[in-house]
């Protein structure tokens, strides 16, 4: 049983103590930080999480394995590196990081110290996605040659004023295309450069509700990718190969069609992705296994995440580092 300890007990945060407290045998949150314990003593006695707002000391404690960084964005990839820098593996929710330079130092120190760095990425374990990796892998697509990704969301509205996540530098152009961003990189490769343009029209922030993204690969494939913040909900992967295609719709739709006239339509059995996304990180940290996000691949995410914004700032095509 791996012991962790959680940054952050906010909406996402409690999802994760939820899905594995009580209920999973290979890892369990014992202690828990947030700025302001009084929000959340409740929840955490109810989950026998010890709650306190002193990062320090439970980075001291030797009982502890990992840490869940799942605080405000902006905060991520600070937390991450306290803990690395104190020999614990990190879970760090996506964003990793929101500088390339933050990312690649997480990565420079998890390395350094023989540690498990993984980016909490919930997606990577729905079981369409599953689906869809079985069938790139048995080669029903052939060659992939383009993906189609949008993730849109109505949140943009209920943000309050002077919450962080309306503050642009914490969610900038591409913050909600990344959803689908990863998945990209995963089936396609790494991304050589990127186009963006973002407008904001109709929320209360300074947010960008839209933004559209061209991405160009190394290898010579393209994406696009489009997040919405103010809008119904739709979240959609769809990547075409010479032999088909396949789709992926909230986390248990599957789809596909091949040129060979094959037909798939099917809804599968929904599974817990927050307890799967704990578990893998316990199995990497425990060396039963490895994450299935490679820690190259979240880095370069980043990266590209970089320069989404820069292209959506400077209106033009931005080559991502790395």
């Amino acid at each position: 049983m791996l012991n962790v300890a959680i940054v952050g007990l906010g909406h996402y945060g409690q999802r994760l103590v939820d899905s594995v407290n009580g209920i999973s045998q290979r890892v369990r949150v014992t202690h828990a930080v947030a700025p302001r314990p009084e929000k959340a003593r409740a929840f955490a006695a109810a989950k026998g999480v010890t709650l306190s707002a002193d990062y320090a000391a439970v980075l001291a404690d030797p009982s502890i394995a990992g840490i869940v960084s799942c605080g405000p964005a902006h905060l991520h990839a600070r937390h991450s590196l306290q803990a690395l820098e104190a020999g614990k593996h990190v879970l760090g929710v996506k964003p990793m990081a929101l500088a390339g330079a933050d990312a690649r130092a997480l990565q420079e120190a998890a390395q350094a110290r023989g540690l498990v760095m993984a980016m909490g990425y919930d997606r990577c374990f729905m079981p369409n996605v599953a689906r869809l990796r079985a069938e790139i892998a048995a080669g029903a697509l052939g060659d992939l040659l383009h993906a189609q990704g949008s993730f849109c969301v109505h949140r943009y509205h209920r943000i309050k004023p002077g919450d962080w996540k309306g503050d642009p530098a914490n969610a900038p152009p591409g913050g909600l295309a990344d959803h689908m961003l990863y998945l990209s990189i995963e089936t396609l490769g790494a991304v050589e450069e990127v186009f963006a343009a973002a407008r904001h029209d109709v929320t209360d922030n300074a947010l960008a509700d839209s933004t559209a993204v061209l991405l160009r690969m190394r290898n010579g494939a393209s994406a696009t990718l489009t997040g919405i913040g103010a809008t119904a909900q739709d979240q959609r992967f769809q990547i075409f190969g010479s032999k088909g295609w396949a789709e992926t719709r909230g986390s248990r739709d599957f789809r596909l069609r091949t040129t060979q006239g094959r037909e798939v339509e099917e809804s599968l059995p929904d599974h817990d992705a927050q307890r799967a996304e704990m578990e893998a990180f316990a199995d990497a940290a425990t060396g039963a296994k490895a994450f299935p996000v490679p820690l190259a691949d979240a880095v370069h995410g980043v990266a590209a995440l970089e320069a989404m914004a820069r292209s959506a700032q400077e209106g033009r095509v931005v080559r991502v580092a790395g």
